[in-house]
């Protein structure tokens, strides 16, 4: 049987999402609310952009020691950043997934290194889902079920 691209160009998708439990978090959630972090799969350019993230850091270091000629001026533009010169090529990749990849709670850049340098196991476990997410595609997206005529 061939493939149907007809109905593969007519198809819905989304991203595959799951709830991963961050037991080590749970301090911060709300009282009674269960520690999970929702995650989801990248699109093919998040991806990519996450995957080139060692490099934009290499250039990202380039122009802060443009800017700022040495000294404490160095260390606080990389901290804010959130990115020092020894961040390791994957992690700055997980970092940019993390970011992208999550759902609930979203968060941006600070609040992803705080959360690797801090709880490194769970970061590494969101970022693993992630990976494992986007390399089963996305969800295929089927329409709702026609609902039943209620008598009157």
């Amino acid at each position: 049987m061939p493939f149907d691209l007809d109905r593969f160009e007519r198809a819905k998708f989304a991203p595959r999402q799951q709830s991963v439990p961050v037991e080590a978090l749970a301090d911060f959630f709300a009282e009674g609310e269960s520690p999970v972090w929702v995650v989801r799969g990248l699109s093919a350019n998040e991806l990519h952009r996450a995957m080139e993230a060692a490099t934009r850091q290499k250039s990202v270091e380039a122009v802060v020691r443009a800017i700022a000629a040495g000294g404490d001026q160095v260390q606080a533009v990389r901290q804010a950043l959130g990115l020092t010169a020894d961040t390791p090529g994957e992690i700055a990749k997980r970092l940019e997934m993390l970011v992208m990849g999550s759902v609930a709670p979203k968060i941006e850049l600070p609040s992803a290194v705080k959360l690797a340098e801090a709880f490194p196991v769970e970061f590494l476990s969101l970022t693993n889902t992630i990976t494992e997410l986007t390399g089963k595609g996305s969800d295929l997206v089927k329409p709702a079920a026609a609902s039943q005529p209620t008598p009157a």
